[in-house]
């Protein structure tokens, strides 16, 4: 083989690697617009709950009490967030909607969701009344329905299902979320009496998720153990403030989640949670407070 031959097999060589590479990076390697995001966002004894598709679209659940409704603000600016695709006031208590007013202050909001029910708190009415001033599109979330946020990602509004007088937590609104084959519940305080009602509603196939975000704040009164053997999470969140009045997340949840193998994260000792998915598996790049896998 003449040195003019070797050269050019040297430099085929090099290309079929570089080409390789190059694959690789493109194809394998899931790209940033590529990934759907959950942002568990710290608002202490509350829940705020940002997540943004491949499309940069943006959906907010819930935005904390008052107090944290700048603070909530301040974290969707850092993630360049300009516009809020859609918006979701899971239930009237305080911890859930009072942060919202300064959020509808600070962004455009396409449409805003609620369920049902009213509440005649004064920080439910300064909610009303912000949304009335800023001439948001309100939709009661009375029956099921599903819309698609982009090809491959739809969001189910899948309850409350029923009337369920004055607890305010079974009125939370309940969604499931699916990008490519990963789904992502998301459940307000629903308490044991709305779970039961979700496993009565729903295929035990429709309700399995790979994510969680704990109902109730990981409180004894929720995350019951026979909704946790339907939905058969990987992954648990739990929103709930350090050293909060009503000892939450409860002892008897953590070990439920424990016996059954399910990583669960805690804003209370680990701050916000990010978690990532590109539709065929899901990650966060911190570790999680439990896991025995």
């Amino acid at each position: 083989m003449t040195e003019l031959e070797k050269q050019c097999k040297r430099i085929a060589i090099l290309t079929l690697v570089l080409l390789f590479l190059y694959m690789l990076i493109t194809w394998v390697i899931p790209k940033p617009n590529d990934l759907l995001t959950i942002h568990v966002i710290d608002v202490g004894q509350g829940d705020s709950i940002l997540i943004t598709t491949p499309s940069q679209q943006s959906i907010l659940i819930d935005g904390g009490d008052p107090t944290q409704g700048q603070r909530v603000v301040s974290y969707l600016k850092r993630k360049k967030v300009k516009k809020i695709d859609v918006l979701i006031a899971t239930h009237p208590h305080a911890d859930h909607i009072g942060g919202l007013s300064a959020v509808m202050d600070s962004f455009e909001i396409n449409k805003l969701y609620l369920p049902p029910v009213t509440h005649t708190s004064q920080t439910y009415e300064n909610f009303l009344l912000k949304a009335q001033q800023h001439q948001l599109p309100i939709q009661p979330v009375k029956d099921a329905f599903s819309i698609t946020l982009e090809d491959s990602i739809t969001l189910h509004f899948i309850g409350p299902l029923k009337d369920y007088g004055d607890n305010l937590n079974l009125w939370s609104i309940v969604m499931k979320l699916d990008y490519g084959k990963m789904s992502f519940l998301f459940t307000g305080d629903i308490e044991k009496e709305a779970e039961s009602d979700l496993i009565r509603e729903y295929k035990k196939s429709f309700l399995a998720s790979q994510f969680l975000k704990a109902p109730h704040h990981g409180s004894n009164t929720s995350s019951t153990s026979g909704f946790l053997d339907i939905v058969n999470p990987d992954i648990v969140a739990i929103s709930a403030g350090r050293n909060n009045l009503y000892g939450h997340p409860h002892t008897e949840v953590l070990q439920r989640l424990q016996e059954r193998a399910i990583s669960y994260y805690r804003t209370d000792q680990q701050g916000t949670i990010v978690i990532q998915s590109d539709g065929q598996q899901i990650w966060s790049h911190q570790e999680p407070y439990f896991s025995n896998k």
